[in-house]
């Protein structure tokens, strides 16, 4: 009878252990409401030597051509809104689409009004710094990653 009675608490400490550490993680939707700010925008490709380029030594043009598909490369400003919508702030005016966080916490899915879809590997969240990476399609194919900071708030 006792052999029974331990393989229960411990059963239901093991539960209870789980469901606090699960309560307790940080969650990726709500860590991301807020205002960011786009740091840098890279395009990393390697070459034969296997060096890695940056955009900024990249002609612009490569630039646009990488993004062209993309609405929101160009945007300098994110605000994640907590009903789900995203506002971009860019030279060009203000754009708001729908945002969703899908997977494990890692893929960042962006709905436009015309049913257009960008999904960006979430690769990392944390309070002040947030990164996204996609798969560009021009013909030296590679991975852009841009680079955003949460403003802080007054």
């Amino acid at each position: 009878m006792r052999v029974w009675t331990l393989y229960i608490v411990l059963f239901i400490a093991v539960v209870l252990g789980f469901v606090i550490l699960i309560k307790n993680a940080p969650n990726p939707e709500k860590i991301i409401i807020g205002e960011w700010q786009e740091t840098i925008w890279e395009y990393e490709k390697t070459n034969e030597n296997g060096d890695s380029y940056s955009l900024d030594k990249l002609a612009a043009s490569v630039k646009d051509l990488s993004g062209q598909n993309l609405i929101i490369h160009k945007a300098e400003e994110w605000e994640f809104l907590s009903n789900r919508r995203l506002k971009l702030t860019s030279e060009e005016g203000e754009k708001i689409v729908s945002w969703r966080i899908k997977g494990r916490g890692h893929i960042l899915q962006l709905k436009y009004d015309g049913s257009e879809t960008e999904q960006y590997n979430l690769t990392e969240l944390t309070r002040d710094k947030m990164v996204l990476n996609f798969d560009s399609d021009i013909q030296a194919r590679g991975i852009a990653k841009l680079t955003f900071e949460k403003k802080t708030n007054n």
